[in-house]
This record gives C-alpha cells, sequence and structure tokens, in this order.
C-alpha cells in the first residue's frame, strides 16, 4: 500500500466514513502496523478531534430543539417503563397488576433467621404468594399443612426428612398433611403458594 492510499484511509476513518473494502483493508493493515502506518492514523485522529472547534457555534432552530427534546423524552419514558415504575406495584387495568419486589421491603418472621415478602394475597381462598429468605443454619419447625403448599428453591438448598432439595426444585404438600423440620446449611431463596395461616401468624 502507497502511503497515499494509507492516509486517504486515514482521513475517511476518522471522519468515520470509511465503510466496505476499504475499512477491511484498513483492519487488516493496523493488525501488525509499524510505526508510519501508527503516525499517520494518529496524525489524522488529532486533526478530525478539532475539527468541531474549527466550526462555527449554531443554534438549532426552536422546532428541532423541541423535537429533539421529546424524543429524549420519549426514549426515557420507554426505559423507565421497561425497568418497572419504581415501586412494588403496577395496575395495568382493572383486576390486572405487576408486582415488583426488590421494591419491597423484607419482613422479619417469627422464626429466627427467616424472612419474607408477600407478593400476592387472594382473600377468597386465604393464599398467599411469598418469597421467603432463610439465613444458613435456620431451621423451620414442625407444622400442619391447613391447605396445600407449593415451594420452589430458586437458590441455595434445603432440607426436609435428610434429603437435600437444591435449587430447581419444587416442593409440594398436600392439605390437612404434617410437615417436618425443615433446615439449611447455605441458606436458600423460596417461592411459596401457601395458606397465609400456615405461615405468617396473625397480627394480635
Amino acid at each position: 500500500m502507497t502511503h497515499e492510499k494509507l492516509q486517504d484511509l486515514a482521513i475517511l476513518n476518522s471522519l468515520g466514513a470509511l465503510d466496505g473494502g476499504d475499512l477491511q483493508e484498513l483492519q487488516t493493515l493496523t493488525q501488525n502496523p509499524d510505526e508510519r502506518t501508527l503516525t499517520t492514523l494518529a496524525a489524522w485522529d488529532s486533526v478530525a478531534a478539532t475539527l468541531p472547534e474549527a466550526l462555527p457555534l449554531r443554534h438549532p432552530a426552536n422546532s428541532v430543539k423541541a423535537k429533539l427534546m421529546r424524543r429524549i423524552q420519549e426514549l426515557h419514558a420507554h426505559e423507565r417503563s421497561m425497568e418497572g415504575p419504581g415501586t412494588s406495584r403496577f395496575d395495568h387495568t382493572s383486576g390486572i397488576h405487576s408486582v415488583f419486589p426488590e421494591h419491597m421491603e423484607w419482613s422479619k418472621h417469627l422464626v429466627p433467621g427467616i424472612s419474607f415478602k408477600v407478593l400476592s394475597e387472594s382473600k377468597t381462598r386465604g393464599y398467599v404468594t411469598m418469597l421467603m429468605k432463610v439465613e444458613p443454619g435456620t431451621q423451620f419447625p414442625e407444622h400442619h399443612h391447613s391447605g396445600e403448599e407449593e415451594c420452589y428453591v430458586i437458590s441455595g438448598s434445603i432440607i426436609l426428612n435428610g434429603k437435600r432439595l437444591p435449587a430447581g426444585v419444587l416442593h409440594h404438600g398436600d392439605e390437612d398433611s404434617e410437615h417436618g423440620v425443615l433446615s439449611t446449611e447455605e441458606g436458600a431463596l423460596l417461592l411459596l403458594v401457601v395458606a397465609k395461616e400456615d405461615y405468617i401468624p396473625p397480627v394480635t
């Protein structure tokens, strides 16, 4: 490649106008560049960086500025909508809502080492959907199931009747069954659908 060709490619590259075969040619050349190539590229990058300072300052028309600001606001609104409402609950329409657990506070359970978040409650059925965080070494005592229980291990593991239940396992308990001691060595995060009275004692 001649020095003139290299200089042409360097100029276009510094302006962001290089594409196609010329861009591939420059990329190949810069994989193992010699000192002259590096000097040429750096020189034209420096020139391109000073071009904005040489241009006269012009303020955009009010209509252009207003259009740009509206577009920025639309983009920010879209980003916020994808991230959630910034609160624990968002109502879509009547009877339909979403819950964002990251905006909810953990509540302490009566059993030491356990905290929980109630995500949803069915007052007609007496069931709750809840997250339960269990610290390492915690034991949940034996208890009776007044209703069915669904327990999904999100992370960590729990131990029931000597059997370790790791993340990804669903544990089910029938209504009117007796539940043995639940324990964990490493801690666990659980998703539960249970009768409220079985896991959340009434406030007195």
